[in-house]
């Protein structure tokens, strides 16, 4: 009866570390000769010295280890009664029963009995009642049982398999809590165990140092760790890894803790968007992804303590909306830089917010003529000041200058969706000081390839264009009521305007009580900027240059992008 993932974290984490150290190529191909040679290589990392702590000034399995497994065999003060060798000795007796519980269940046909972890039928004779000492975060104290709750029955294999655990355990940070990546494939787990876990516990053995697990992120936060450990998964093992990332596996990342104080769990999901982004950013550029990692998920070393600590909160915060596929464009706008690179941010902006690549390519094309144009210093100046209530007078402003049409102002910010503000602003901004940056330095700026027609608009906003073309070949005095169209406070203003329309028969009562619904204010003001979008495009030599637009204190809601929070 061969291996397989169980789903249980814990179990599946120890059949990874047991696979990356039995030289099995996959679980199913796992025999009772790769379980020796598995359980062998156990017992050397985890009875050597630099693991007990003998002649150095820490001892892993008295402190790191009980973490994990408190009051096990090489934890229980009464083992080391004897000495090292005794502890030793306890430790082999007790992982050859394992290893004989195990085999017994591997090369069983059929039990009798149900693994409530692995869901096989195994021989009862094999099962072994487990607590938390060996099962980590398992109800119930140690060495008491409340309610009569002794623990749980595991068959052999999975028993076996939790001891192999350990070595696919990680540190968030030096000191940080313990965490690991539930991934049920053969390859990224394994190679998970075997660099981060074998590999490092033989370094370590090798320099004499004592044994710990591994936490050499340099970055910030649970967060940062997991996304640092997916981004040397794809520097380390590209070429088996990526088809593995394509594929989307479910993987969570738990963070816990096990000690006779209490246990500790979160589960942090990964999202398969993730996988996908840093995978497709991998491929398209090695020195963009480079980047990517190093400006928004690393925090080196010797900076002030300040800079440093500062550093680390903003790495932790960029890290937390990545994890939790947020928008983080925005968030990467320091000093008028954009930290983390314009391919990074236009890949993760499609693969993790969706963003319509027609609409991504109209926000590059805005951005680069926003940062050429002759009044780009002040209009750029304007958007950086912008609440997410302000973005569409400032795009309004820009159909005035010919930068945008009205439909491109539609698809940039479609009337029905106001949250979208905010992130249209943050990536104008990004694409205007990468263009900055790489007017600076002499590089092209690393545009979109291929073309894309924006999104045919709604029916709104083609009522909305039908309705300036016909003011704009019907209205007696264009140019006069569109400046008190743009210079309107009120809502009374932008009705009386529209009154005259009507008395002059360039506007039907039918689009009047469209553009002015009853009871409905805030719509009452989007309709206006859309309408004057169209008639700044259409009838441009009828609009007031020397006029500034007016946003009236009814038309300021507190409209605030829910992708920014």
């Amino acid at each position: 009866m061969s291996l397989h993932w169980t789903g249980q974290p814990f179990v599946d984490a120890g059949l990874a570390a047991l696979l990356a150290a039995s030289g099995a190529s996959q679980l199913s191909d796992v025999t009772a000769t790769h379980l020796d040679i598995a359980v062998r290589e156990l017992e050397r990392i985890l009875l050597s010295d630099q693991a007990l702590g003998i002649g150095l000034e820490k001892s892993f399995a008295k402190s790191t280890l009980s973490q994990v497994f408190p009051n096990s065999e090489l934890v229980n003060p009464s083992n080391w009664s004897k000495g090292p060798e005794g502890v030793r000795a306890k430790y082999r007796t007790a992982l050859k029963e394992d290893l004989a519980r195990a085999k017994e269940a591997l090369h069983a046909e059929r039990g009798d009995r149900l693994c409530g972890i692995c869901g096989e039928l195994r021989p009862s004779a094999g099962f072994v009642m487990l607590r938390r000492d060996r099962f980590p975060l398992l109800s119930g104290a140690v060495n008491f049982y409340p309610g009569f709750v002794y623990g749980v029955a595991l068959c052999g294999l999975c028993a076996l398999a939790l001891r192999f655990s350990v070595a696919s355990l990680l540190r968030v940070g030096e000191r940080g809590r313990l965490w690991f990546l539930h991934c049920p494939s053969d390859i990224v787990a394994a190679r998970i165990a075997q660099e981060y876990g074998w590999g490092h516990f033989r370094r370590l053995i090798a320099a004499n140092q004592p044994l710990d697990f591994y936490g050499d992120w340099r970055t910030s936060g649970n967060s940062g760790a997991i996304l640092c450990l997916l981004c040397q998964l794809l520097w380390k093992f590209s070429s088996q890894l990526r088809t593995i990332y394509q594929h989307g596996i479910p993987t969570v990342a738990y963070v816990f803790s096990n000690d006779n104080r209490g246990g500790y769990v979160e589960g942090i999901p990964v999202p398969t968007s993730i996988l996908d982004f840093l995978q497709s950013l991998y491929l398209e550029s090695v020195d963009a992804f480079d980047q990517f990692e190093r400006e928004l998920l690393r925090v080196d070393t010797g900076r002030d303590k300040r800079e440093e600590a500062q550093r680390a909160r903003f790495v932790a915060h960029i890290a937390d909306r990545i994890v939790r596929a947020e928008p983080i464009v925005g968030a990467s706008l320091v000093e008028q830089r954009l930290l983390g690179g314009w391919i990074a941010h236009r890949i993760y902006l499609q693969e993790v917010n969706g963003m319509n690549e027609a609409v991504l390519a109209l926000l590059e094309r805005t951005g680069i003529a926003l940062a050429q144009h002759e009044r780009g210093k002040k209009l750029i100046g304007r958007l950086e000041r912008a609440p997410a209530r302000d973005v569409r007078a400032v795009l309004l402003d820009l159909v005035r200058e010919g930068v945008l049409s009205g439909r491109e102002l539609a698809a940039l910010l479609p009337p029905n969706e106001p949250t979208s503000a905010q992130i249209v602003r943050d990536v104008l901004l990004a694409v205007v000081y990468e263009y900055q940056r790489c007017n600076e330095v002499g590089e092209s700026f690393p545009r979109l390839v291929g073309g894309w027609a924006i999104p045919e608009p709604d029916e709104v906003v083609r009522r909305l264009e039908r309705i300036a073309a016909d003011l704009i070949r019907t209205l007696p005095n264009r140019r006069q009521w569109i400046a008190d169209l743009m210079t309107a406070r009120k809502t009374a203003q932008i009705r009386a305007t529209y009154l005259r329309a009507l008395r002059s028969g360039a506007m039907s009562l039918v689009d009047f009580l469209f553009l002015v619904p009853l009871g409905d204010v805030t719509q009452a003001w989007v309709l206006r900027d859309y309408l004057l979008a169209f008639l700044f495009e259409l009838g441009r030599e009828a609009v007031p240059t020397d006029i500034e637009l007016v946003e009236g204190e009814e038309g300021a809601t507190d409209e605030v992008s829910v992708l920014a929070e």
